[in-house]
């Protein structure tokens, strides 16, 4: 078959958008990657502001930004698959930063602090590999032909882009309402 258009879009940057972003770099695919809220530095600056303030950025919070909702839950990692893969991924964490005991702990713990480490490190491992990361941009909309997507809208500081679409990966999280409206 021939290869689609566009590129494989990664939308999110929690879990499991950062693993199915991480993945494709790996392979060569060098993906689109929008997260609507910060990347951790600044998420974690917003969060600090909202603990101290109340003021809530509703772009960049507890839910949403690089890391996913688990970012401020200090780092404990539940997982109730068995799956064989599960090993894969806390190998990929200790990588990028993780303790070394994880991969063999009954109930792994990272700490939030080391997470934000190996959230930035694998971030900077997809950008490496040609990926790239697009903070504070939102996916509104897409357009569907001859029953595949071709085109994602993203919109970013007010601006609307068009980007030919070949993959979409849907990493939004639950907290992500208007996005599930969108699509519906």
């Amino acid at each position: 078959t021939q290869a689609q258009p566009g590129r494989a879009v990664v939308v999110g940057l929690g879990p499991a958008g950062l693993f199915a972003a991480h993945l494709l770099a790996q392979y060569g695919y060098r993906p689109l990657v929008v997260e609507r809220g910060e990347p951790i530095e600044k998420r974690t600056e917003s969060v600090a502001r909202y603990w101290l303030s109340g003021e809530l950025d509703e772009t960049s919070n507890v839910m949403f930004g690089e890391g996913g909702a688990g970012t401020f839950s200090d780092g404990k990692l539940t997982s109730r698959s068995k799956d064989a893969r599960i090993g894969a991924v806390l190998d990929t964490l200790v990588r990028f930063g993780a303790p070394e005991e994880i991969a063999v702990a009954a109930k792994p713990h990272i700490g939030t602090d080391r997470l934000r480490t190996v959230v930035s490190a694998m971030r900077r491992d997809i950008e490496a590999l040609g990926g790239e990361v697009r903070f504070l941009t939102r996916l509104d909309g897409l357009k569907i032909r001859d029953g595949r997507i071709r085109t994602v809208k993203l919109v970013s500081g007010g601006k609307e882009e068009t980007v030919d679409c070949s993959a979409l990966v849907l990493a939004v999280g639950q907290g992500a309402r208007d996005t599930y409206q969108m699509l519906f």
